[in-house]
């Protein structure tokens, strides 16, 4: 009897766990990119969707990616339309190289790119015969490299919290622990080294200010330690000082070798790195596109050199340079070239033209070397993108898995001679546009709609026209019949490409056109699980330098923002900035309070929880001025952005102070649902119409509806989420009723909708593994037709700030090309009429979609 019983409570005990993991599961929470999540959706959306074996995929695999190669032309033009052809003589290394130096007379390369659980790489060069001579592997790798005064090599180790030594046969003799995720390291003496932690841990253990350390390397102990702010990134020891960019706050820092603070100077935009003559330090500052002369003796800025590119006031991502006799020589990344100066005349002579983002550029006594983060080929097909693969995180057509880079080994004596025909090679390298032959099509009101990662095969490849490929379609027309009706009703785009490969990039294009090069190695980092926390759009330090409505706000036009995070904070933080510095204790206390949110991965749900409980109080600026006046939401919002009321007492004596922050809380749609796979895309187009319809009525349709539609990114096959074909089929249902809402409205006849994805990690395409769907409707664009011209997210940027009449925020996009063929001169005012939703919509979607009106 007592078995019986026992037997039957062990049942009852079962039972209930599993009730409570059942429901755990489904009140899940799914990050927007957790950590190698990316690649394991793939697998399961392939798995989900398809079913196939594995075998015949792969063979399916090698003859379309055989077939892709054979058609790609000659000339190296990338997927952003730009043209390269490196000088010199081209390696191929890992991914995404950002450092290298020379030693024992072997170019050593530090590929800091995404390298899933797998140990990233060094690529050990012999510029003599231009082969890769040795690969070695470690954990995790941070680009910064030095050779000792003792003759040994040294490897900062980044997230492992570790510096590597290595001898002259470049073999590991010794590994050095140390307290903080290591960053720049430089030699001080033949014992010692000084040594960056990026980010430290606090007590929560999550990421905090970066410190400076000394290091014995006879000892292995940490000698001494000093915290010095957000993202501390190179060092460099001179004139018996140690420097230090502060990458996070704009600053170049100045301490002895005991570590005390000698002078803070404020330099540009993101310092990154620097080199020097040994009399002049120059620091590279990556988002102000120039470099600031310090005099190491007096621990002055004593210059700036603009490298500018065009008559933009940034966007060319200046990332490394290199002094070698009276040259100085900059890597500019975003127009693939170096740039070549007169030293002591500070002009610009020319360019050298590079691979796809040069990161590094050094020498040798004969030789220059450049890295090119992205490598020389000018596609990337990955037709087996989201296929199971035999390891874990190791799907080799991952869209950060192909970011092969390349070193381009240039003999000095070639540089003089073709400096001129170099130089308009570069410079006739950009898909240049003049705004002389703009569109004059009489459009007021833009909707941009962003949605998540998707592949155009992925969606359209089945179908009827354009250069799809069927057989990797996973969420055809069954179950995206708006997205297939939208591309044969107007236009068909299969040539139009992401910018960035992952999220964080793609949404930092979206809303600024731009992606600095620290944004970029932070995203591999973290994507590969080498970064613990979500600063992106979040903490100052992976802010763009302008945003697109920066762009609206200069000319006047009025716009609204529904659920896109990097809204949020960049644009407090610049309204918190402009009125008191970025040295004040409000800019400080942001800055604190960020890196808090950054550790949870955020991405503005606290704040979309406050501004929802307040809908329908801030439809006017009148409005939105008398809410941030009521001492209840102000000490909500003060203490969410800042942490305490100091944001609310700022607000309460500055009016004009509070006024723009009333602005602020204008052009966001404060009904509009954050990220949350769990909340119906369906319900978010509710969300939207209640706001829309609003403005209808008030006659004050904003003229930029900036719309995160972000549900067809799906949850794989994780329980507690619908399932991918239901996600995505509530997303096409929700575009389908958005457009035909906007078509039957009174505005109809002045709009123009574009649809893009962020980017399109996950998913294969048979032409390249960013090329990405785009969708455009309006009475002014091109009924049933096929539209083959290379576009991508900077043109689809231009074209809004053509129409809109807006100043280009940088170079990227002030270079891409409008997508002009799209348009027509006589328009259809016929509204779009959706097909029948799809059969893969849950009931309570089906309830959704009847309900909407």
């Amino acid at each position: 009897m007592k078995r019986k019983w026992f037997a039957l409570a062990s049942m009852v005990i079962l039972i209930s766990l599993s009730l409570r993991a059942t429901a755990q599961q489904q009140q899940r929470y799914l990050d927007v990119d957790e950590p190698e999540e990316e690649e394991n959706l793939n697998r399961e959306l392939w798995g989900f969707a398809k079913k196939s074996p594995y075998e015949e995929m792969q063979r399916y695999v090698t003859q379309a990616q055989e077939v892709a190669k054979a058609n790609i032309s000659t000339e190296v033009v990338l997927p952003n339309g730009w043209k390269i052809a490196p000088a010199g003589t081209q390696v191929e290394v890992g991914k995404l190289p950002g450092e290298a130096i020379v030693y024992q007379g072997k170019v050593v390369v530090l590929n800091t790119g995404y390298y899933g659980k797998d140990g990233q790489e060094i690529s050990i060069i012999n510029p003599q015969n231009s082969q890769v001579i040795k690969t070695l592997q470690f954990p995790s790798i941070f680009p910064s490299a030095t050779e000792g005064l003792d003759g040994d090599i040294y490897i900062s180790g980044g997230f492992a919290q570790k510096v590597y030594r290595l001898n002259k046969d470049f073999n590991l003799v010794r590994n050095y622990s140390v307290n903080g995720f290591t960053a720049g390291i430089t030699p001080i003496d033949k014992n010692h080294l000084a040594v960056i932690y990026m980010v430290t841990e606090n007590e929560q253990k999550a990421y905090d200010k970066g410190k400076l350390a000394i290091l014995n390397t006879e000892t292995g102990l940490i000698e001494k330690e000093v915290t010095v702010g957000y993202f501390p990134y190179s060092v460099q020891y001179l004139n018996h000082k140690l420097y230090l960019t502060l990458l996070g706050e704009n600053k170049l820092l100045v301490y002895d070798p005991q570590l005390k603070p000698i002078k803070t100077l404020a330099v540009g935009k993101t310092p990154q790195n620097f080199c020097t003559d040994g009399s002049t330090l120059y620091v590279v500052n990556t988002t102000s596109d120039n470099i600031s002369l310090v005099d190491p003796k007096r621990d002055t800025v004593v210059g700036t050199i603009d490298v500018h590119h065009q008559d933009f006031h940034s966007g060319s991502s200046p990332t490394s340079c290199l002094v070698d006799g009276n040259r100085l020589y900059v890597t500019q990344a975003e127009i693939n070239g170096v740039a070549v100066f007169d030293r002591d005349k500070q002009e610009k002579l020319g360019f050298v033209p590079t691979g796809w983002y040069p990161t590094k550029v050094l020498s040798n006594h004969d030789q220059m070397f450049v890295l090119s983060g992205k490598g020389i080929h000018p596609r990337r097909p990955n037709p087996g993108g989201p296929q199971p693969t035999d390891k874990e995180g190791a799907n080799p057509q991952y869209v950060l898995n192909l970011l092969k880079g390349s070193v381009s080994i240039i003999p000095k004596r070639e540089i003089e001679p073709n400096l001129i025909q170099w130089t308009k090679q570069v410079e006739d390298g950009s898909p240049i546009y003049s705004p002389k032959t703009g569109i004059k099509i009489p459009i007021r009101h833009i909707f941009y709609i962003v949605k998540e990662n998707r592949t155009y095969d992925q969606v359209l490849g089945d179908l009827e026209r354009g250069n799809g490929d069927p057989n990797l379609t996973l969420f055809g027309r069954d179950i995206t019949p708006n997205h297939h009706k939208l591309a044969s009703d107007f236009v068909t785009l299969d040539n139009f490409y992401a910018n960035g490969e992952i999220s964080i990039l793609g949404h930092s294009f979206t809303t600024s056109g731009y992606a600095s090069p620290f944004l970029e190695w932070l995203g591999n980092a973290r994507y590969s699980g080498r970064y613990n926390s979500y600063p992106f759009g979040i903490v100052p330090a992976t802010f763009s330098p302008t945003y697109l409505w920066d762009a609206l706000a200069a000319k006047g036009v009025d716009y609204k923002i529904y659920g896109e995070p990097y809204y949020i904070f960049p644009r407090a933080y610049q309204l918190i900035v402009e009125t008191y510095g970025a040295e004040s204790e409000l800019a400080k206390k942001f800055y604190t309070q960020t890196t808090v949110f950054a550790a949870k991965s955020d991405r503005g749900k606290e704040a979309s929880k406050l501004f929802k409980s307040h809908y329908g109080e801030a439809d006017t600026r009148a409005e939105a001025l008398r809410l941030i006046e009521k001492p209840e939401f102000a000490g909500e919002l003060s203490k969410l952005l800042t942490g305490d009321d100091s944001l609310a007492k700022a607000w309460q004596e500055d009016p004009q102070f509070r006024q723009k922050f009333a602005d602020f809380i204008y052009h966001y749609a404060l009904n509009y649902h954050y990220w949350d796979l769990n909340y119906s895309d369906l319900q978010r187009f509710a969300d939207w119409k209640e706001d829309f319809d609003k403005q209808v009525k008030l006659g004050k349709v904003a003229a930029l509806h900036y719309i995160w539609l972000p549900n067809d990114h799906t949850a794989g096959q994780q329980p507690g989420f619908p399932n991918p074909h239901q996600l995505v089929a509530q997303n096409d249902a929700a575009l389908g009723k958005i457009v035909e809402t906007i078509s039957h409205s009174s505005i109809w006849q002045d709009s123009l909708i574009l649809v893009v994805e962020d980017d399109a990690q996950n998913g294969p395409d048979h032409v390249d593994a960013t090329r990405t769907l785009a969708l455009v409707a309006s009475p002014y664009v091109k009924r049933d037709t096929v539209i083959s011209d290379r576009y991508d997210q900077l043109s689809l940027l231009r074209t809004i700030e053509v129409v809109l009449g807006l100043d280009p925020l940088n170079q990227n996009d002030g270079l891409a090309v409008p997508m002009l063929s799209i348009f027509t001169n006589k328009p259809n005012l016929s509204p779009y009429v959706p097909p029948p939703p799809s059969n893969y919509l849950m009931e309570s979607d089906q309830k959704l979609y009847l309900m909407a009106k």
